[in-house]
């Protein structure tokens, strides 16, 4: 009978380790916008409320930095395209590894997928502080 009882204490013990480990979560960039980290590959940026222009940057979201006016991100797009999110987005696939985002919290705008020099003159317009970065 100790053999049992020592046996599920030890499963349970392993089990609640197991469970406290995740890496899992999702931190407030305010504005309704979430990151949202599941995995090595599973981390993108969405709004709980609908949106005509789309409510989310899809997976694969590698850098983020926000204000209260401004989220920026860096995407690794997972393609094919999820099919959870809302709406297909289109990417300029030719010799790209990474595309550009810009989250304009005031005007609920979401802008991307962009080139790097898109997005750097997108930035400029915007008036998207220097001060985020995307690291």
């Amino acid at each position: 009978m100790k053999t049992i009882k020592f046996y599920l204490s030890a499963v349970l013990f392993l089990t609640l380790i197991i469970l406290s480990c995740s890496s899992d979560y999702t931190k407030s960039l305010g504005n309704g916008y979430y990151y949202r980290h599941e995995g090595d590959e599973l981390n993108d940026i969405y709004n709980e409320k609908p949106n005509p222009n789309g409510r989310e940057i899809p997976a694969n979201v590698v850098a983020y930095d926000f204000d209260d006016d401004f989220i920026i991100a860096k995407q690794k797009p997972k393609l094919p395209q999820d099919p959870l999110y809302d709406k297909d987005y289109k990417y300029d696939r030719g010799d790209k590894e990474f595309y550009y985002w810009i989250i304009i919290h005031k005007k609920k705008l979401i802008l991307g997928p962009l080139d790097f020099d898109k997005y750097k003159l997108v930035r400029k317009e915007n008036n998207v502080p220097e001060d985020l970065i995307l690291k």
